[in-house]
């Protein structure tokens, strides 16, 4: 859209230039490029100014284009890192709930642990006790057994009296061994708890350390992440300030574009007037009523006068080529003078051929010229050749006719014969 608004500003100038030379050519008596020699060199030197002028704001334009989308994958990336923030921050949130519960249970796990070393503890004194009256026992038994038994012998009132009373002391010798066999028996059990405790405590004790490392893992992530979005928005801010400053570029060369239109407006009007004043010499220009096809042997129009591309674009003249158009010999389509050879970034090597009666015609995209400012030609005369040159996608005549300063549609005017 830009591009096409530097394009029309562009278009209103080479109208205004067309307009003026009307003016400056209507009554036509000496050549107009002898006359105004110092002031046609000074319009010169202005359109090239605006010319290049023309070019800067097309590079500030693309510049702009790349600093937006630059500024675009910025922000994208900002976006990017964002969510990866968030992302692990809630991992983090995760890991730090899996790391209390761990502890928690690292906790519960000593707990036990310390109930269970009470429980061994407790066991082992019951066992010590229990094993040192056995002991005592069997000792005793062991000094007193002959004087024991026999003592039960005769103290016996029978032989089955005298058995009971051994029975009872093998009985008791038995429930010893048994009640310390039970006591030994609890305290494996208790050791085996206590191994597994400890076994769940050192597995605790591993994730708790893997998890540890988990959560530096991330902090070092988040600290990189957050680095990268501090230096993004930097980048960011210097684009910024690179696009303010390209906008503020450009405004500058609009400005002096719109100077050095008034400029060639002003210097426009002065050679109007210079040629005024010649006029009262009388004479003129003698031209045909009628006009000649510009481009003999080309019938294609590749694109007429007037709205195309969806009405997003008005086409100002009619473009004529075909096969082989390149190099082709481009005619005058009615005498006049040459009023206006040049370069220019958008037309190319151009003639503006000014016919005395008003009409103006113009023809761009030329690869040769072959006439000089201030020359006369005659209709059907060969001024330039086929070509290629300023903004064009291929070889062809782009065509244009004034009248009065007003630009009209060639097809009113000319036809192929």
């Amino acid at each position: 859209m830009r591009g096409k608004m530097i394009r029309r500003r562009t278009l209103a100038a080479v109208s205004a230039l067309v307009l003026a030379l009307t003016a400056a050519f209507a009554c036509w008596t000496r050549p107009f490029w002898i006359v105004s020699a110092s002031l046609s060199s000074e319009r010169d030197s202005l359109e090239s100014k605006k010319d290049k002028i023309e070019r800067e704001l097309a590079e500030i334009e693309q510049d702009l284009a790349e600093t937006e989308n630059d500024i675009v994958k910025e922000q994208q990336y900002q976006e990017t890192l964002d969510q990866q923030i968030t992302l692990n921050l809630q991992k983090m949130s995760v890991l730090e709930q899996e790391m209390t519960a761990i502890s928690e249970e690292i906790t519960a796990t000593e707990e036990q642990l310390a109930q269970t070393e009470e429980q061994i503890s407790a066991k082992e004194a019951e066992i010590e006790d229990t094993s040192d009256q056995y002991k005592a026992r069997m000792r005793a038994n062991y000094m007193s057994n002959g004087t024991s038994t026999l003592e039960m012998l005769f103290s016996a009132e029978s032989f089955s009296d005298f058995l009971t009373g051994i029975e009872m002391m093998q009985a008791i010798s038995r429930h010893d061994t048994a009640l310390l066999e039970e006591l030994r028996v609890q305290q494996a059990g208790l050791e085996n708890e206590r191994s597994q405790a400890e076994r769940v405590r050192e597995d605790l004790a591993e994730r708790q350390t893997e998890a540890e490392a988990s959560r530096q893992e991330m902090e070092e992530t988040n600290r990189q992440l957050e680095a990268a979005y501090q230096k993004s928005l930097t980048a960011t801010q210097n684009l910024e300030l690179e696009q303010a400053n390209f906008e503020a570029n450009k405004e500058q060369r609009l400005k002096e574009a719109e100077e050095i239109d008034r400029e060639i407006e002003e210097l426009m009007r002065q050679i109007a007037m210079q040629n005024t004043q010649n006029t009262a010499q009388g004479g003129g220009i003698v031209t045909e009523a009628g006009f000649l096809w510009p481009l003999p042997g080309f019938s294609n129009i590749n694109s007429p006068y007037g709205w195309r591309f969806n009405n997003t674009d008005f086409h100002t003249g009619m473009d004529i080529g075909g096969s082989g158009v390149y190099g082709a010999d481009i005619v005058v389509a009615k005498s006049g003078v040459v009023a206006s050879p040049m370069t220019h970034w958008s037309y190319g090597n151009n003639i503006v051929i000014n016919h005395g009666d008003g009409y103006v015609t113009l023809y761009a995209h030329c690869s040769t010229l072959l006439v000089s400012p201030g020359q006369t030609v005659t209709q059907g005369q060969v001024i330039a050749r086929v070509g290629a040159t300023g903004n064009v996608t291929g070889p062809h005549l782009h065509f244009e006719v004034y009248y009065n300063g007003v630009r009209q549609n060639p097809a009113n005017f000319i036809s192929y014969w």
